[in-house]
């Protein structure tokens, strides 16, 4: 006779209470599913998958690439590492999902036409952005991850868009996208300099924290200032190492305000690579970097001078799928980004 207990071997060991984008991938944070754009109406912010992988350069062939590797499969592993953690900040004695209503709008449509992808992430979007949700999106490297977020942001706006990127690399070589190979697209090393000329995108609101290192060229910063960047927004490492020694969160602070002032909104994009080799173990790109901590503050102090109306969204691009710790500093950095908005809110009420 059969036990009562016993269980055939295709039943499921663990069932997963929290809703599900697709098998048992939960949403972020265990956030309601908005299947339809109307479902996100009433919400704050919607978070969007961007599962794209860009090819991997002939340069790393042969090597550990993992921030190329496997990125279509990042947005699913960062819900899923999102469930360690609740919206409560004791160090801001702050729920930010009492203020807060997140949903999950699931991926975006990734094809192998990158204009047809482009179009695709720009329309999600577009869409987030007139249900009066801000985006928060993950990818998937950068290109699809930034360029089109950044375009529906932009027209959206109001006015001029200012850009506050974390990031150790240029990632501003020249060239259009539509000059590409279809086989070889170049996202990684020029979507920084693509972006600028966006309508409604203020190069000389454009700022870049983290620039450091011999994997960036001599031109680099020439190539920036062609297209109108102030060479005074381009925070390298001897930049962050006066503010260490001024004081970082009053740097970050004043920082922070400087990049909002006159600007209708702010998009923050993190690239994490832009991380001290230190600060992040299972993905550690560049040393001389910003740690953690610092990261996670600069963005709390943009998002809390920009507030509701002024945070135009967040970014994470070229994000490991299985580069664990990583995740975990980006979901604070996400929580963070809340708080900064639900404290600008309560104090611009009260």
């Amino acid at each position: 006779m059969e036990q009562s207990w016993a269980r055939r071997p295709s039943d499921p060991i663990i069932e997963v209470k929290v809703p599900c984008i697709y098998g048992n991938v939960p949403t972020l944070f265990a956030a309601p599913l908005a299947e339809t754009h109307e479902a996100l109406r009433g919400c704050d912010v919607a978070f969007l998958g961007v599962p794209w992988r860009a090819p991997t350069p002939y340069g790393r062939v042969g090597r550990a690439a993992a921030n190329y590797e496997g990125t279509l499969l990042t947005p699913s592993q960062f819900r899923i590492n999102s469930l360690k953690y609740g919206g409560y900040l004791p160090e801001l004695e702050l729920n930010v999902f009492e203020h807060v209503r997140l949903a999950d709008r699931g991926d975006a449509e990734i094809y192998h036409d990158m204009g047809r992808t482009l179009t695709s992430v720009e329309a999600e979007v577009t869409a987030i952005l007139n249900t009066g949700c801000f985006p928060v999106t993950v990818g998937g490297n950068a290109g699809p991850s930034t360029y089109p977020v950044l375009k529906a942001i932009a027209a959206s706006a109001g006015g001029p868009t200012a850009v506050f990127n974390l990031d150790a690399h240029h990632d501003n070589e020249r060239g259009e996208w539509q000059e590409d190979s279809p086989r070889q697209p170049r996202w990684g090393s020029t979507w920084a300099r693509r972006i600028l000329t966006l309508p409604g995108v203020d190069p000389a609101r454009y700022y870049h924290v983290g620039l450091r290192g011999p994997r960036n060229d001599q031109d680099t910063l020439a190539r920036f200032l062609e297209r109108g960047v102030r060479r005074e927004h381009i925070y390298t490492y001897r930049e962050l190492k006066r503010a260490r020694r001024s004081g970082f969160d009053e740097w970050a602070e004043e920082l922070a305000h400087r990049v909002v002032d006159g600007a209708a909104k702010v998009w923050v994009a993190v690239d994490p690579d832009v991380l001290n080799l230190g600060s992040n173990p299972d993905f550690g790109d560049e040393p001389l970097g910003p740690t953690a901590d610092e990261v996670i503050e600069l963005v709390y102090q943009v998002a809390r001078a920009a507030g509701r109306e002024g945070f135009g969204g967040l970014t994470f691009m070229a994000l490991p799928y299985d580069a664990q710790t990583c995740h975990y500093i980006c979901l604070y950095t996400l929580l963070y980004a809340l708080a900064g908005i639900v404290q600008s809110t309560t104090q611009r009420g009260s």
